[in-house]
């Protein structure tokens, strides 16, 4: 792959997110949350302690919020607006890999590791996604490379460009931002063997450059709320988690495996090829003294990130996606020294590639018949609403797999250029036309509730029984809150006019307590119920 390939697919990357990043709408419940507080702050001018619908949200700092409200103020609430931040972060990461391999002495490895990077699949999901886990991947990036570049030999101010990194992961979302940074640098100093392998490093630039970018809004909470806001930031939303399955985020040890495997297609066939002359690497810089403090990282970084989330108890996809830079930079290393083709790698991934996409040209014909093969009761009423895949979805099928036949036949000096356009192309498919479906499918009767929301009196609750949906308040324009049926039956009987939203599955429960009307919204499993009150 050539630095000019690799630069213009960069390019690529970057437009075809813009052009992908609002045709769905926000996902409930991570993007809308994040999205809901940011609004709320912006609309409640509360800077400082994040409010999501209304109520304190002191589960992730405000970082990812203040990147949120710029954005809106820019180009107003919208899906496009929210997910921005999260697209401009995933490039900065590309460009901060590109900049380390020149910084190492090898520009055309670093284009060629920002193109991997920004191909595979994991990626191209959390650059359209509106959560914090880019911008903490840029920092935890930036901390392990300027920690790299260091130790190559740069200068203190590339240290302390690291910690300065590493404290800004913290402000992000906390502790774990300095300890997957302090775990991989420390690993790699202590496979070093040198007798005091923290002698050398400049505490006198380092502990300041982190304090100043990690202190900051931790102490004006404390200020605010007191120690006890610390203690349970930390031990509720961090420990806590990393020790109980919280929020019913929970999985086996090997969790993780599968997940990594996925999100690195295209690149998976070339994973292990990558794994052997890292480890060969390593045997000859210790038999020959060999340089091997780019891949050694590398691995060390993957290795332990991975070990260190499948020993956590809650467990999410996105939680190991701080390790996709350090495999994309240990591919590029791989593809440079590499004497032999990669045609058997691309033909594995070019099949591996055309069978989603020959899901997706066959879903029109399979939907009808879908629902006889789903039995909870949560997804039947999503797959059972009167939508349907259409043509639109089946071309883009189509394409993806045209696309995957075409890399097939591609020589085996372009087989790292086919793979990383095939990976572009899989984004694009999953994300145009069958990206636009599932937004209908699984947001639309949310999106129902809110536009009859925004037609209440601004005086009229909005209220919901068992059910957090931050996309209602989001699109509604205005807080909902959590109620008891018992509650929602005294302003019944009060004659009082409000709305409440549900679930079908609590509809039994909130019959017991008050006589229901007509429902306004019954769509996909979602009930919404507007009691007019007293005229």
């Amino acid at each position: 792959m050539s630095p000019a390939f690799a630069r213009a697919l960069v390019a690529l990357w970057f437009l075809a997110a813009l052009a992908t990043l609002g045709l769905a709408p926000l996902f409930d419940y991570d993007e809308t949350v994040y999205a809901q507080t940011a609004l709320d702050m912006m609309r409640h001018h509360a800077w400082l302690t994040p409010e999501a619908n209304g109520m304190p949200f002191h589960e992730k700092p405000a970082v990812i919020y203040y990147l949120m409200d710029a954005s809106f103020l820019v180009f107003g609430p919208s899906a496009f607006a929210a997910r921005l931040p999260s697209t401009l972060m995933t490039l900065a990461t590309a460009l901060l890999l590109a900049r380390a391999g020149r910084r190492l002495g090898d520009a055309a490895m670093g284009w060629m590791a920002a193109a991997i990077f920004l191909t595979m699949l994991e990626t191209g999901l959390l650059g359209r996604a509106a959560i914090l886990d880019p911008t903490l991947n840029l920092c935890i990036a930036g901390a392990l490379l300027y920690y790299l570049v260091w130790k190559r030999g740069g200068k203190p101010g590339d240290m302390a460009l690291a910690a300065a990194f590493a404290g800004l992961a913290v402000s992000v979302k906390g502790p774990v931002g300095v300890v997957v940074p302090l775990m991989v640098a420390g690993l790699d100093r202590l496979l070093d063997k040198q007798p005091r392998p923290w002698r050398d490093i400049p505490w006198r630039m380092v502990i300041p450059a982190f304090l100043i970018t990690a202190v900051p809004w931790y102490a004006a909470q404390v200020l605010t709320h007191s120690w006890s806001f610390l203690r349970d930031f930390i031990w509720v939303h961090n420990i806590q988690r990393a020790m109980h399955p919280m929020q019913g985020h929970g999985g086996r040890w090997f969790y993780y495996l599968p997940v990594f495997a996925i999100s690195v297609i295209p690149w998976l066939a070339w994973l292990p090829r990558a794994a052997r002359d890292g480890w060969q690497q390593l045997r000859a810089s210790r038999a020959e003294g060999a340089p091997a403090d780019l891949p050694r990282l590398c691995l060390v970084w993957m290795a332990s990130v991975i070990a260190l989330f499948s020993l956590a108890q809650t467990k999410l996809p996105h939680y190991i996606s701080s390790v996709y830079p350090a495999t994309a930079l240990l591919l590029a290393w791989s593809a440079r020294k590499a004497a032999t083709s990669g045609r058997a790698a691309m033909l594995f991934t070019a099949a591996l590639v055309a069978l989603p996409g020959l899901a997706l040209f066959s879903l029109p014909w399979i939907w009808p018949h879908l629902p006889a093969f789903v039995h909870h009761p949560r997804a039947l009423a999503i797959v059972t609403q009167p939508l349907s895949p259409g043509w639109p979805v089946a071309l883009t099928g189509g394409a993806l797999v045209a696309a995957a036949l075409v890399a097939a036949r591609l020589p085996s000096r372009r087989a790292l250029s086919g793979a990383a356009a095939l990976g572009l192309a899989m984004q694009l498919a999953f994300f145009t036309a069958p990206g636009m479906f599932a937004g209908r499918l699984i947001q639309g009767p949310a999106a129902r509730i809110a536009d009859e929301a925004r037609r209440l009196p601004p005086d009229a609750p909005l209220l919901s029984l068992h059910l957090n949906a931050p996309s209602v308040s989001f699109g509604a324009g205005r807080n909902f809150r959590m109620a008891q049926a018992d509650e929602i039956a005294r302003l019944a009987a009060a004659g009082q006019r409000f709305a409440v939203f549900l679930r079908a599955e609590h509809r039994a429960e909130l019959a017991r307590a008050v006589s229901l009307p007509a429902p306004r919204v019954n769509q996909g499993g979602y009930l919404l119920y507007v009691f007019e009150g007293k005229r």
